[in-house]
């Protein structure tokens, strides 16, 4: 079956809504959970246990409502539905914080898969419409804490910028949707299973990264701003130049580019920033390989790319944050990241790719 093709007035129009949707939703939660502890409303235990449910919430619960909207083939009503429970977690979060939090957790699950979805079917079986998309949440996430932690939330112009989002969503005209699933055939089972594998651990060593380096430098809020800009550059452009330039010597050139500025030079900002820049522009690339894998299976396909994501995060949590935050450790998990996603793209073009394009 054939599908229409936007036009890039309609791709510009849907990343813009559901990118700035991304950076909203993402900026509520993060102002939703610090607020409730500046405001003491539970106890500093009790807290650790809410950030915790919220996490699981939010990026474990992925895969299983990915599968429900392509299930339901309906994307743009789990995106909406997700701006809703976030609204409503928004509002309530001083009488009744753990409904809050459960909302907020249940409403960005939601929502990411929605327009997770949407993004994946702007520029098909291509990077660059995801990266834009997922690139304005590290922003949000940045306005949301500063503004929970410094007690300056107000909730009503948030509530207001995402309800005219969300009637947006249902004026743009959005992709059509492939649902349309492939059959694995028996002689691509393993490498269907080899691909997920080794993409997985790479996102997952993506996330634990992530987690563990230290920024001693952090503290400075004008540094804290422009690493989170070269976050979000690092992610939007990703896929633009994966898509333009080859997948394998963009994502894997990255990494392997970004270690010596992580590895030796997390205590000085300007480096450090610049090799966080690099190490999120694979963010685009181990998302669509996953989705162009998993035809016609957006939402679960962006789903499981979270769910990879809380997996790799979980060591951090453990009495290991200081080893895994050594240099060494760094410099090894950042190489087995490089190997295992040039080992995946090289079987991904061999197998999987009908015409040969650049990787």
């Amino acid at each position: 079956m054939e599908y229409k093709k936007l036009s890039l007035k309609n791709i510009s129009a849907n990343l813009f809504v559901y990118g700035s949707t991304h950076a909203i939703v993402d900026a509520i939660c993060a102002a939703v959970i610090f607020s409730i502890f500046k405001n003491q409303i539970v106890s500093t235990a009790n807290f650790i246990s809410l950030v915790i449910l919220y996490n699981v919430l939010a990026f474990s619960l992925q895969a299983i409502l990915g599968l429900a909207t392509d299930y339901f083939k309906s994307p743009r009503a789990a995106a909406f539905l997700g701006c809703i429970l976030i609204g409503i977690s928004a509002i309530t979060f001083l009488f009744f914080p753990i409904v809050a939090i459960i909302f907020a957790g249940l409403g960005n699950a939601l929502f990411h898969i929605g327009g997770g979805s949407i993004s994946l079917n702007l520029t098909p079986k291509k990077a660059t419409a995801p990266g834009i998309y997922v690139a304005p949440g590290a922003l949000g996430l940045l306005v949301g804490t500063l503004l929970g932690k410094s007690g300056q939330f107000i909730v009503w112009p948030f509530i207001l910028i995402l309800a005219v989002l969300c009637l947006l969503m249902f004026i743009i005209k959005r992709p059509e949707m492939n649902y349309e699933r492939e059959e694995i055939k028996e002689n691509k089972l393993n490498y269907f299973k080899l691909i997920l594998l080794l993409v997985f651990l790479s996102i997952a060593i993506r996330s634990l990264v992530g987690m563990v380096l230290v920024f001693p430098w952090k503290v400075n809020v004008d540094l804290l701003i422009i690493l989170t800009l070269a976050v979000v550059l690092g992610k939007g452009l990703g896929g633009i130049l994966a898509d333009k330039f080859g997948w394998i010597r963009v994502s894997v050139g990255a990494l392997v580019l970004s270690i010596p500025f992580l590895v030796l030079g997390a205590g000085i900002p300007y480096w450090a920033i610049i090799g966080m820049f690099l190490f999120n522009i694979t963010m685009p690339i181990t998302l669509v390989v996953v989705s162009n894998i998993l035809h016609g299976r957006p939402g679960f396909a962006f789903g499981l790319t979270c769910l990879a994501l809380i997996l790799g995060a979980l060591p951090a949590f453990s009495g290991l944050k200081q080893i895994l935050g050594g240099q060494l450790f760094v410099f090894i998990v950042i190489v087995i990241s490089s190997l295992a996603l040039y080992c995946a793209l090289r079987i991904y073009s061999k197998n999987y790719l009908e015409k040969k394009v650049v990787l």
